[in-house]
């Protein structure tokens, strides 16, 4: 687990990963359903879920797993997290049906989650390089 010693970026990641794995188990409760094109399904709780939605979800989760455990990572997976939820953001506007695979009748919810994601990543992303900026600021004026 995380120490005292750790960055911004892995304490955000961490909270990315319950985030995304409580959320991922919760949409394959809610429809474990992985059909694909038309013979898609979703149900909605919170957002449209399907099986396919509910094991992206738990992928991220894992990928921030993963990423917490070094400074660098953590950093990365911010932004990675914030270009992808952005992506799936605007992509959902335009296509409620993305690659055959998700069914988003709802698209404004999904549309909105992503969104939110997306400015907590960026959020996340540019306070951890104010806070490593300052440090280096400080290592150099001793």
């Amino acid at each position: 687990m995380l120490g005292r010693d750790a960055s911004f970026a892995q304490k955000a990641s961490l909270g990315f990963a319950a985030f995304f794995i409580v959320n991922g188990i919760i949409g394959l409760i809610v429809n474990p359903d992985f059909g694909t094109g038309s013979d898609l399904s979703s149900k909605q709780f919170l957002i449209d879920w399907n099986g396919w939605h509910a094991v992206a979800t738990l992928l991220l989760g894992a990928t921030a797993l993963v990423a917490m455990a070094r400074p660098l990572w953590a950093v990365a997976f911010l932004a990675y997290n914030a270009i992808a939820n952005g992506t799936v953001a605007v992509w959902a506007l335009f296509d409620s049906t993305p690659l055959g695979l998700f069914d988003l009748p709802h698209v404004v919810t999904d549309f909105v989650l992503h969104l939110l994601v997306t400015v907590a990543s960026v959020v996340a992303f540019v306070l951890q390089l104010s806070r490593d900026r300052r440090a280096k600021s400080a290592t150099v004026a001793n």
